[in-house]
């Protein structure tokens, strides 16, 4: 590892591999709860569990997680990234290890929503902050498509491995949440001890190098309407994502009732998240080589993205057969993976590279805010309505996120642009 350190064009690669496993146990115990739902509910109908209070417990994680990812953003500015993705990763694993010890709402959401929460959100503001510094135009956008490529195997993997163990008879979700609690702690050490700790990048003030305030980096992204437009948008894309997660193995383990659970697990998400690597490798790869003389590709990428999502959402909920919902489920990724190997880099072509562990933490305290609504509000319409009726209406947030950038992309990108990224 000291010849990694050593080698800036080396090291860079292992510090994203350090960011790769940490992003694939955050997202792999995020997705337990949604995979071992069906199994969660009949534990908990004793105690008269709603799908409304079941949603709940994905209102109470998103939204504390909005919440704390304003202060962990400043966090990792202003006391250290290595720090806070350390304690980040060991308290989300605390959390997720106590969660399986629960026997009704409180304990789940109080570990699971709650602590789990505020561990997550220290995750991605300092990863992405240590990636943009890392990789300059030539490497970046593939590097977070490698990096977001861990959010896609960690839902896979987890789904798998949950479902299968809660298909093994009663309490057997249980045995997901310790293991995978369990494999987080030990990892936190692991990064304590290998992982380099990446002094931030200066500021100039007057001719003289300078630690950023905290209001300066507030001010950064609030002086830029197209961050803003950013931020408001993935909120869009939050709302419509979060709500299929939470909901999808439900959905389809209501609808095709023939399927066993550890089959719905797989499939609710492993369709849908292939076409999204798939999808967010291949832009990304588009993007960086061919992107060098189109300054605004990547929000003109993150439009068309969503507008390419809002079809195959509705679809999903239409779909009358297990493959029909399958085939939409892996269209809707791809379209995923476009919009995802964009917004990042997209949001970063218009923020200076000393904020952008607070700009990370801002924007996703908006998405999370509004993604947090959705899993109470499918869970509400699937008592009055129908679950079908609640994932078609995800497919109206995608056409609203692509109608929020599009100010941006006609008014204010040239303006917000930075062109120097040593500023």
């Amino acid at each position: 590892m000291a010849n990694c350190e050593n080698n800036h064009g080396r090291y860079k690669w292992w510090l994203l591999a350090f960011l790769f496993v940490t992003l694939f146990l955050e997202h792999a115990s995020r997705q337990i709860y949604n995979a071992t739902l069906p199994q969660i509910k009949l534990d908990f109908v004793s105690f008269g569990v709603t799908n409304t209070q079941l949603g709940v417990v994905g209102t109470v994680f998103g939204t504390v997680f909005g919440l704390s990812i304003v202060g962990s953003g400043i966090a990792a500015d202003f006391i250290g990234r290595k720090r806070t993705l350390v304690v980040g990763t060991l308290m989300f694993s605390i959390g997720v290890l106590v969660s399986g010890f629960a026997h009704g709402l409180f304990l789940m959401v109080a570990f699971y929503g709650v602590v789990n929460a505020v561990g997550q959100c220290c995750i991605a503001p300092p990863s992405y902050s240590l990636i943009s510094q890392y990789h300059d135009n030539t490497t970046r956008s593939t590097a977070m498509s490698i990096f977001q490529s861990a959010v896609y195997a960690g839902v896979i993997i987890s789904s798998v491995t949950a479902g299968t163990l809660a298909s093994m008879g009663e309490g057997g979700w249980r045995k997901a949440f310790w293991i995978f609690g369990c494999i987080g702690i030990v990892w936190a050490a692991v990064m304590q001890i290998f992982m380099r700790d990446t002094p931030q990048v200066t500021v100039r003030k007057d001719g003289v190098e300078t630690d950023a305030t905290m209001k300066d980096g507030f001010m950064e992204l609030l002086r830029k309407p197209t961050a803003i437009l950013i931020a408001i948008a993935f909120g869009m894309f939050m709302y419509a994502g979060f709500g299929c997660r939470s909901w999808m193995t439900l959905f389809m383990k209501e609808e095709f009732a023939d399927k066993g659970l550890a089959a719905v697990s797989f499939h609710s998400v492993f369709w849908m998240f292939l076409g999204a690597l798939l999808g967010c490798i291949g832009t990304a790869r588009l993007i960086d080589r061919f992107g060098a003389g189109h300054p605004r590709i990547r929000l003109d990428v993150s439009v068309a993205g969503f507008l390419l999502m809002v079809a195959p959402m509705v679809w999903v909920g239409a779909a009358r057969s297990f493959s029909e919902c399958c085939t939409a489920l892996f269209i809707l990724g791809l379209a995923m993976g476009v919009y995802e190997a964009a917004h990042y880099p997209a949001m970063f072509d218009c923020i200076a590279p000393r904020y952008r562990s607070v700009t990370t933490g801002l924007t996703g305290c908006m998405a999370f805010l509004i993604g947090s609504l959705s899993p109470t509000m499918i869970g509400w319409m699937s008592e009055r309505m129908s679950m079908r009726t609640g994932i078609m209406s995800l497919g109206a947030f995608y056409l609203l996120g692509a109608l929020i950038l599009m100010p941006a992309q006609l008014w204010f990108f040239k303006k917000d642009r930075i062109v120097n990224e040593e500023s």
